[in-house]
């Protein structure tokens, strides 16, 4: 049976009817959902021909490379009412200027953030992705022994040498991100993703996704 791809899954997100969070109070994951935040999917046309050349030729960049063929850039699982949370892909022509930004943070705290203690160096990535809230950016390697994975990591905790990847490739982080989205903001990213309802001072975390919000036995 052939594996869906990346650019499947995201399709699959984009035509969900009325996305939504099925949500939790933060810090009491045992009380029952208590909040549906409406969520919403946006895409980039595609990019240009000249700009996938950009694309390093690593395990698993063909399936990041169909996608931005179909969407330069994605911003997923935002709020609908202030987009200020979700995970955004960003262009290919903002990579540059997005690793630039990392590369002279790592740079500047470099005593902290040796290459040679880290499954990676500061030369070796390409800052693909940003979850919103999050300080750090994630990182897709391109160099080096974990060439093709994607990594994320608190700017305060960074990894150790043995430390393993978010996911083995691109097309991993894209899976991830589409089975197991509240285990990816909760888990993965430490709960950077909060959500308020309006009316009272109770943060809320996601619990579920909901592909339709009319239908909550739905989700995942």
């Amino acid at each position: 049976m052939q594996q869906v791809t990346a650019v499947q899954l995201v399709q699959r997100l984009l035509d969900d009817p009325d996305p939504a969070f099925a949500c939790y109070v933060n810090g009491d994951r045992e009380t029952k959902e208590g909040h549906f935040e409406p969520l919403a999917h946006f895409a980039n046309p595609p990019a240009p021909e000249v700009l996938l050349g950009k694309v390093p030729s690593v395990p698993g960049a063909e399936q990041l490379k169909g996608l931005l063929a179909k969407y330069n850039g994605l911003l997923l699982y935002t709020d609908r009412a202030e987009e200020c949370e979700g995970v955004e892909i960003f262009p290919l022509d903002e990579w540059e200027e997005r690793t630039a930004q990392i590369v002279e943070s790592w740079l500047e705290e470099h005593e902290h953030y040796p290459d040679d203690d880290m499954p990676y160096g500061h030369n070796d990535f390409i800052a693909v992705a940003h979850s919103r809230g999050a300080a750090n950016y994630i990182h897709w390697v391109v160099r080096g022994p974990r060439a093709g994975a994607v990594y994320w990591w608190p700017w305060t905790m960074r990894p150790e040498k043995g430390d393993g990847p978010m996911a083995d490739d691109f097309a991993g982080f894209i899976r991830l991100l589409y089975e197991r989205p509240a285990y990816f903001f909760n888990e993965l990213l430490l709960c950077y993703m909060r959500f308020a309802d309006g009316r009272t001072p109770t943060e809320w975390l996601p619990g579920r996704y909901l592909p339709d919000r009319r239908n909550p036995s739905a989700g995942r």
